[in-house]
């Protein structure tokens, strides 16, 4: 299906022929697993970490770790289309953070940014111990790669590579989540929500069930900026559903406080992809050129017309670039990325231009 674009000076507007309903439902994707591993933080939570061999490793380096590291309120789940290609030619490592998806909670206070940047850091003591890594984010997955290179020296200088995509280094608390006037009080009624719920999670949980449709309706609202399939749409309300009303509660407010633009220049000096949707009303496409400024030899991507989830909404635009990111982090002396540029995803056929 042809997404819709923008009207761009130069660009022709595609119409989008009237959408045919199929007959039935539609399948679900296939969930894709690996060999599962437990890793137990200093507190006590369990973390649900997955783990794809190379089909056919080399005997004379260990083969890079390239690690995904998936957004709020979601799982690892999320980078399905990224794993499927990836797999098998690449050692990947898929964490579910703390709270989310198949990991616990734990016991030990608030689940916070820099909380999970040190569970990730128990996640690679334990399945990558040696080698060079590839670190890969998005949205909260992004600021824990960042808030990461800040508190764990000895990891990054092990990192060969990193993918910032759809995230940000802070500010957020400007966001209006693409509801202008109402956008900053929508964030602070949730929270004061949550605080008056008085930890009676429980309740809360019921409701989320009862407004299922609703959720699913929200969720293509903000995750999504154009029409995706609708297995999409129930996979992303899924991992979003799966994850409790707490873990939600902590973070949120938490996002208005963050400022990991400091431990951006932990980064500089190796390759680095940013990418960056150009309708994303979670972490706006302004964050990422932010971070892209910071790091004068990343390769910022924009991805026209597209929403917070882009590596499910444009797949191939985001594993093509991983592609290339992961191909720069084995040879440094490849030719350098274009500083920035600007997708315009088609099928079968595409247009690029500089930004």
């Amino acid at each position: 299906m042809r997404p819709v674009l923008p009207t761009l000076p130069g660009l022709p507007v595609r119409r989008r022929p009237p959408r045919r309903r199929p007959a039935g439902r539609r399948e679900e994707l296939l969930p894709l697993t690996g060999t599962p591993v437990e890793v137990v933080t200093d507190d006590g939570a369990r973390l649900h970490v997955e783990v794809d061999e190379v089909d056919r490793p080399a005997a004379d380096a260990p083969a890079a770790t390239v690690v995904l590291c998936h957004g709020y309120a979601l799982s690892a789940d999320c980078w399905h289309f990224q794993r499927l290609a990836l797999r098998g030619r690449h050692r990947l490592v898929l964490p579910d953070l703390r709270g989310h998806g198949r990991s616990t909670r734990g016991p030990g206070g608030p689940v916070s940014v820099a909380r999970l940047a040190d569970d990730l850091g128990r996640v690679l003591d334990a399945v990558a111990p040696e080698g060079p890594l590839v670190l890969v984010g998005h949205s909260l997955g992004g600021m824990t790669v960042m808030e990461l290179a800040a508190r764990r020296p000895d990891l990054l200088v092990r990192t060969t590579g990193a993918a910032l995509v759809a995230t940000s280094a802070g500010g957020l608390a400007a966001v209006d989540h693409g509801l202008p006037l109402l956008g900053h009080h929508l964030v602070h009624w949730a929270e004061l929500a949550l605080d008056r719920a008085g930890g009676r999670y429980d309740v809360l949980e019921r409701s989320r069930r009862v407004g299922a449709d609703l959720e699913q309706r929200l969720v293509r609202h903000w995750s999504f900026a154009g029409p995706v399939a609708p297995e999409l749409v129930r996979l992303s309300a899924r991992m979003m559903a799966q994850t409790p009303v707490d873990v939600i509660a902590d973070l949120l407010p938490a996002f208005a406080t963050l400022d990991e633009r400091g431990a951006l220049a932990g980064l500089a000096g190796r390759p680095v992809l940013v990418v960056a949707a150009e309708r994303d009303l979670m972490t706006p496409a302004a964050h990422g050129r932010e971070i892209a400024d910071a790091l004068p030899e990343a390769e910022h991507v924009l991805v026209r017309g597209a929403g917070h989830l882009v590596m499910l909404e444009h797949p191939g635009v985001v594993t093509a670039r991983l592609e290339r990111l992961l191909a720069r982090a084995a040879d440094a002396s490849g030719p350098p990325a274009a500083a920035h540029e600007v997708v315009v995803p088609l099928t079968g056929r595409g247009r690029r231009g500089r930004g």
